[in-house]
């Protein structure tokens, strides 16, 4: 089922008639931003995924990182790699508390399992990503601790 609501949230991004945002659940915010991943079709500009909190740490790193130079993440966080081919992309159910959820989303990346936690917060009418982390046997992170890190050296 949840595939099904997938490819029509694809179908609709490829097509121009995807609905105008808002986020009005933390699946529709997830499916647009892994859309892309299945589409090709990546905008330049993801800040409208995210927190104003996320957005300034993303903000911060950039002028903070001298020009030609690589920031805090040398890996897209949303597919914990570098490069992707997406199989087997689930959204788990959400646990909303409030103006907050944290959603379990799982998928394959070149045949190896991987398992991102989302933290969500509601804001300006709208479901955004406030942080996030990645599980897996090589490599866990936390989206926010990276770029603590970074601002630290």
């Amino acid at each position: 089922m949840r595939l099904l609501a997938f490819a029509s949230v694809a179908f609709f991004a490829l097509t121009g008639l995807a609905a105008a945002q808002p986020f009005d659940t933390p699946e529709a915010l997830l499916e647009a931003v892994y859309a892309p991943y299945f589409s090709g079709e990546f905008s330049e500009d993801e800040a409208e995924f995210r927190s104003e909190a996320l957005n300034a740490l993303f903000e911060a790193d950039a002028e903070n990182t001298p020009e030609g130079e690589m920031g805090a993440l040398s890996f897209d966080p949303y597919i914990d790699g570098q490069d992707f081919e997406i199989a087997n992309f689930e959204i788990g159910e959400p646990v909303i508390d409030g103006e907050t959820a944290t959603v379990d989303v799982s998928f394959t990346n070149f045949g190896e399992p991987r398992a991102i936690t989302y933290d969500l917060v509601f804001e300006d009418g709208s479901w955004k990503i406030d942080d996030l982390a990645g599980e897996n046997d090589e490599f866990s992170y936390r989206l926010t601790e990276i770029f603590a890190e970074a601002e630290a050296q």
